[in-house]
This record gives structure tokens, sequence and C-alpha cells, in this order.
């Protein structure tokens, strides 16, 4: 579905005659993106394409990254479509079947935009305010649904903080965003679309439901026995304070007698 623009560049207003002709400047884009880089796309081309002149072109888009906004703009939409797998009940029996419909639905948007979306998030990653915010606001909506799909099945509580299911959301998207975004022929041509897909949803799954750290599902060692203190009585501290070999006081005056005599 179309985003229909209200005005052209000169500020008049669409009628059905205008959107119908930039509606078709936009189809004759998308179709050149097919065998074209979006760098590659000029004014003209796209023009020559939709049966219309270069001076049609410019009522209704500035140049050629405005078309492709216009067209980044319609990729967004599709992307929202996603969220309708969010409204359905989500558990512990079906998070897989759940996980796999998203990263399909993922994938559908992008086998059909990928050129545009490409393009999108080069430009937002390049810092084009225009494309960053257009980019949030399809990354934003996704991560707030996926969290709240988390925080349902592994609430917070304890030391775990509804950030932490935020978070979760986000590295998850990334994770599937990048893999929609590789080219098909990689991935078909590496490990295969059926592998990586069930296996992305198994740790999507697994993410969701929680998990503990490895220290607390091992044995807990015994503490080691801490050692009796010593108690030494006086008598027993002088002992051990006397030297080894200490002559006794009658052996001493026997030996003087022996001398003196």
């Amino acid at each position: 579905m179309e985003i229909d623009a209200q005005k052209n560049k000169q500020g008049q207003i669409l009628g059905r005659k205008g959107q119908e002709t930039r509606a078709r400047l936009m189809e004759a884009a998308r179709n050149l993106l097919l065998t074209h880089s979006p760098l590659e796309l000029a004014a003209v081309t796209i023009a020559a394409e939709a049966g219309t002149s270069p001076a049609s072109f410019y009522m209704y888009f500035d140049d050629t990254r405005d078309v492709l906004f216009a067209l980044s703009e319609v990729a967004g939409q599709d992307m929202g479509m996603i969220h309708t797998i969010f409204d359905q009940p989500w558990n512990n029996e079906n998070l897989e079947q759940r996980a796999a419909e998203v990263i399909d639905a993922l994938n559908s948007v992008w086998n059909k935009h990928r050129a545009v979306l490409r393009y999108r998030n080069l430009e937002a990653t390049r810092g084009d305010p225009r494309f960053s915010e257009l980019r949030l606001n399809t990354f934003i909506p996704f991560i707030e649904r996926f969290a709240q799909c988390i925080l349902s099945i592994n609430p917070a509580q304890g030391s775990r903080r509804r950030s932490d299911a935020y978070a979760e959301a986000s590295i998850l998207h990334g994770a599937m965003e990048h893999m929609a975004a590789t080219d098909p022929e990689v991935v078909e041509g590496g490990l295969g679309f059926k592998r990586v897909n069930s296996n992305l949803a198994r740790i999507v799954a697994m993410v969701m439901r929680g998990s503990q750290p490895a220290a607390a599902l091992a044995p807990a060692e015994p503490a080691p026995e801490k050692a009796k203190p010593v108690r030494k009585t006086a008598a027993r501290v002088k002992l051990a304070a006397a030297p080894a070999s200490r002559p006794k006081v009658g052996a001493t005056k026997k030996t003087k007698v022996a001398k003196a005599a």
C-alpha cells in the first residue's frame, strides 16, 4: 500500500491524476532497483521507466534520494504488519512457532524491499536525520512489542528488570534483522534458510524463557571446615616460651663442688 502525499513540490494539492503519476514514478524506481544500485538511479531514468518526463518527476520529488525515502516509508509500513503476530497469544508451548512466524514475516518484508531497506539503513548510519528517524520509527515499535511478549513469559522479578527484557528484544531484533538483510544466495549457499531460521527461532525461544547461570545449576561444594582455635593455658605458654635445654639448678651446684675439690 502506497503512502499518499497531499501536495506536490509546488505546494499544489494532489488530485487523483497527480497521485497516480507519483505512484507510477515510485513503482518505476522500485522496478529499476531490481537491476540497478540505488546509487545509480537518475531522475531521467526513473521518468523514462514511468513513461513521463523529468520535469514531471521534479513535480513530485526533489531528487532520487527523495523517491527512495518515499519507498522506505512504504517498506516501514509493511514492516508494521509484523505487529499482528505480537497480537497473538505467546506462551511457553508456542514460543518457537511464534518466533518463526516473526522471522518469516521479517524475511518477507526484506525480500520485497531489500534494496530500499539497505539504502535506508546506509543513509541512517551515515547520519541523515530523515532516514535515521525513519529507521527508528520502525525499530522502536518492534522492540517495544517484542519486549512486552518477553515480559509476559519471563516477567521482571527479583534481580531481573524490565530494562533486561528491552535489551533482550533489541539484541534479538538485531540478529533477526541482520539475517534478513543478508543476501538470500549467501544464506542458501551456506547453511540454508531452513536450518538458519529454525535455529534462530530456537535461540529466540531460549532467551525468552530465561535461564539460570551455570553456577546455579552446579551442585554447591561444601565449605571447608574452619580449624578450631587452640586454647593455651598460662602454664603451656610459659613452657612453650622456655628454652629447649635448660640446665637444672642442682646439677650446676654439683659441678662447682667438683671443680673445687
